[in-house]
């Protein structure tokens, strides 16, 4: 792997960063302290920051993308994370493509994502139902040309502003992940319920929700096998963890380095004892371990983006980057606000909201423990998930 940035990667991180401190850092603490983005804030924001590739960068021109490869894509999420990783995170959920069956409705969504203006989101937790999938209560009861869905999705990313939704269901309840398959569901065709917002510690302005499913007449054709890559919007899904754990290591990193920025800004400035708290020894022993570990994080998930690139299996290393770099978030934004002694924990400055977003990113897209597992099974070679 080439650690070394291209001439064309140095310059879009240049000036993405210099975009996003000026034009989007202002806006942070205000939306962060309202609450969850509406669709109006959120597509907003999306068309502000498309031409940089955020959104559907990482798709083909077909979708409205610049084809970006993952490790591009990763060095422009980690300057957004840097500022605001909520929404960061919102962008890349709400810029899933759809797995559509017909030319017309790709057609559609084709022309409403060069827009900016469709907004995706997947569904996989349950109030009972988290990382064990094969549970699922959520069914699909087939009634001539259409599916009958009944059940409730909770802690859903973009939920309650999304258009559409990759919807994970089984057609034999109590049958296990053989029953499991994704529809695809449209809201304005096959409307759910948006049962509540869900306000969490952290990620404030990113909307995410609870949605209930209570005989919604989805069309028949619009179900999948959970593995299917027939086409690009269908290989682009959430569903796919090597993805979604690699980005959240990325946005951990970025979090941990605005964290780091921060706190040499004021350990210069800080005075005491007659001289700079920079000087202390201490302090710039917990810099160190400050560094060293968002660096280490830094390289675990640019190898499963580097993997990503050259279509190889990641599983594995997406795990790793999760794991690490999110545990590894909340110990750097936690020695920051240590640095920062009372002023960290104060509304006024962003280091205590680089913790609730450092520690709100360990529980997404499978728990410390579950990568732990992952990695686990890849080494020995046995499933510690029954």
């Amino acid at each position: 792997m080439d650690f070394d940035l291209t001439e064309e990667q140095q310059l879009l991180k240049s000036t993405v960063r210099e975009y996003v401190e000026k034009e989007i850092a202002p806006q942070v603490n205000d939306y962060e302290r309202k609450g969850p983005l509406t669709r109006e804030e959120a597509i907003a924001f999306i068309k502000q920051l498309m031409p940089f590739g955020f959104y559907n960068g990482r798709l083909d021109e077909d979708w409205g993308g610049s084809n970006l490869d993952r490790k591009t894509y990763g060095i422009i999420n980690e300057e957004l994370s840097r500022v605001w990783p909520g929404l960061c995170g919102m962008i890349w959920i709400a810029g899933a493509p759809p797995a559509v069956h017909s030319d017309a409705e790709r057609s559609e969504y084709r022309a409403r994502m060069r827009a900016g203006e469709s907004i995706a989101c997947g569904g996989i937790s349950e109030p009972e139902v988290g990382s064990g999938a094969s549970y699922l209560r959520t069914h699909a009861v087939a009634d001539g040309d259409h599916w009958v869905v009944t059940g409730t999705k909770t802690w859903i990313s973009c939920g309650p502003i999304a258009d559409h939704i990759d919807l994970m269901v089984t057609i034999d309840p109590g049958a296990g992940r053989d029953s499991v398959r994704r529809l695809h569901v449209r809201k304005d065709t096959s409307p759910w319920e948006v049962v509540r917002h869900n306000n969490l510690l952290g990620l404030r302005a990113w909307p995410n929700g609870e949605l209930r499913f209570d005989g919604v007449r989805v069309p028949r054709v619009n179900m999948r096998a959970m593995r299917d890559e027939s086409d690009q919007a269908t290989a682009a899904r959430v569903w796919d963890f090597q993805q979604p754990r690699t980005l959240l290591a990325v946005m951990a990193v970025g979090i941990a380095q605005a964290a780091i920025d921060a706190s040499i800004r004021y350990v210069r400035e800080r005075h005491q004892f007659g001289r700079p708290i920079g000087s202390f020894q201490l302090v710039q022993e917990m810099l160190y371990e400050m560094v060293v570990e968002t660096d280490s994080a830094r390289f675990l998930a640019y190898r499963a983006m580097d993997l990503q690139d050259k279509g190889r299996d990641s599983t594995a290393e997406a795990a790793m980057a999760k794991g690490f770099a999110t545990e590894m978030a909340v110990r750097v934004t936690s020695k920051a606000i240590e640095l920062h002694g009372a002023l960290g924990l104060m509304e006024d400055y962003p280091i205590e909201r680089y913790f609730r977003d450092a520690r709100s990113l360990t529980i997404p897209d499978g728990t410390t423990e579950i990568q732990k597992l992952v990695v686990g099974r890849r080494l020995t070679g046995i499933s510690a998930i029954v």
